[in-house]
């Protein structure tokens, strides 16, 4: 997909860009990824104009030489540039209704210096280059200006003494205005998975055969992939038996957690793009044999690849569950993301599957193939899927002496490893 074809409003300096309505020949509608694009390069032009004219220049280097990036509507300019905060209020605007976010989601727009080494550079006054980040992650080039409007190219390696300042999104803050959208969502399909559950384990059924042929837990680890340690933290793992379940046990919740998680893929990114903003979808049958999803979580720290961390994150409840098997498919914030289209797809597929076992189909490939093509412009958005996790399997891993089990993405070559254990919270 292209990074964008939406035609910017141009002025001289001090002419305070808008978001121009995408314009496109009539076979090729505008998409949400172009209306973010256009929403950014209209903020981006806006912060040029504010530097030329000297209204922001101080500033930015002062903050970006103790902070890597800040958000746009949190800049100390001077009164006199209260046209920049109008555009960078409207192009903010056009994001989040591109995005499904409500208005209560804030500001989503920020700039960084996308090449550290140059803070020296950019505290000294030199003149630094100003784009947008492309919607388009696969671009091996990149379009910047100067103040002064000048044109430059650049190529994916960042240079080594210009500083480049780079307008684009909090993913942190849109992924989790997201993942509250479509946890509200999830919870009004399926109310069960917003409540409280007792934890008890005795009702789980056992994957049947027919299904668990289709499906191996974990999955095999790949050639060249290094299984990371598994690490515990916090207090108390799940016991083989179902304590909590029994009369006169505490009560509280069995969960399965994040021991450890790496995304394995390396390629080559270019200088301007930052690390993922993923989120995840656990989806599994509940005790009516119908398929759910429980609300969607963030994963703020899974960045980058070939770091290992060790988050000790509550991932699957299962006192929601009624058999023991749980999908994972884990995600990538991408501007073309509608969080409520993306919401009532994965909710129209799931209530169309009942009775565990009538389908060799994983809900992780259900959930895949309910999102449109056109909503994903890094081939990257769709990390990975892990399936048929087990909580008795897991168990019995802990209850040989292990800390817990590594599964493996089920997509080529793996794009995640990740170590599971099971814990019992109990309820205060």
């Amino acid at each position: 997909m292209a990074a964008s074809s939406v035609c910017l409003a141009s002025g001289a300096a001090g002419a305070w860009a808008q978001p121009a309505a995408p314009t496109a020949p009539s076979e090729a509608q505008p998409t949400r990824a172009d209306a973010v694009q256009g929403a950014k390069e209209a903020a981006a032009r806006s912060l040029r104009e504010a530097y030329a004219t000297g209204q922001v220049k101080d500033v930015m280097a002062g903050t970006l030489t103790s902070a890597n990036e800040v958000s746009l509507d949190r800049l100390p300019i001077r009164s006199a540039a209260s046209g920049f905060r109008a555009s960078v209020e409207s192009s903010n605007s056009a994001i989040l209704t591109a995005k499904g976010l409500p208005a209560s989601t804030g500001n989503v727009l920020q700039v960084r210096l996308a090449n550290p080494r140059a803070r020296t550079a950019l505290a000294g006054g030199v003149q630094p280059l100003i784009a947008a980040e492309p919607s388009d992650r696969q671009a091996t080039s990149l379009t910047a200006h100067r103040p002064d409007g000048t044109e430059v190219k650049l190529g994916a390696t960042a240079p080594a003494d210009v500083p480049v300042l780079i307008v684009g999104t909090d993913g942190d803050r849109i992924v989790a205005a997201g993942t509250k959208v479509m946890s509200d969502g999830f919870k009004a399909a399926w109310p069960q998975a917003g409540t409280s559950s007792s934890g008890g384990l005795s009702t789980l059924k056992p994957k049947s055969a027919a299904r668990a042929a289709s499906r191996t837990a974990p999955v095999p680890r790949p050639t060249g992939h290094k299984a990371p340690a598994a690490r515990t933290s916090g207090t108390g793992t799940a016991p083989g038996n179902d304590t909590a379940g029994k009369a006169g046990a505490a009560q509280g919740k069995n969960v399965t957690r994040i021991n450890n998680v790496q995304l394995h893929k390396s390629n080559e990114e270019p200088f301007w793009k930052g690390g993922a903003e993923a989120f995840a979808v656990v989806s599994g049958w509940d005790k009516n044999d119908k398929a759910f999803a429980e609300p969607a979580l963030q994963l703020p720290y899974l960045d980058w690849t070939g770091v290992d961390y060790h988050p000790n994150q509550n991932l699957i409840d299962w006192g929601h569950f009624g058999y023991d098997s749980a999908d994972l498919v884990f995600l990538e914030e991408d501007d073309g993301t509608n969080y409520k289209d993306l919401t009532k797809a994965i909710v129209d597929a799931l209530l169309t599957v009942t009775g565990y076992g009538t389908t060799g189909i994983p809900l992780a490939n259900t959930i895949m193939d309910a999102i449109p093509d056109k909503w994903w412009t890094d081939d990257t958005d769709e990390l990975d899927q892990v399936y048929s996790v087990s909580h008795g399997a897991i168990a019995k891993a802990q209850n040989s002496g292990a800390p817990g089990l590594t599964y493996f993405g089920a997509s080529g070559g793996s794009n995640i490893s990740i170590g599971l254990s099971n814990a019992f919270i109990p309820q205060t």
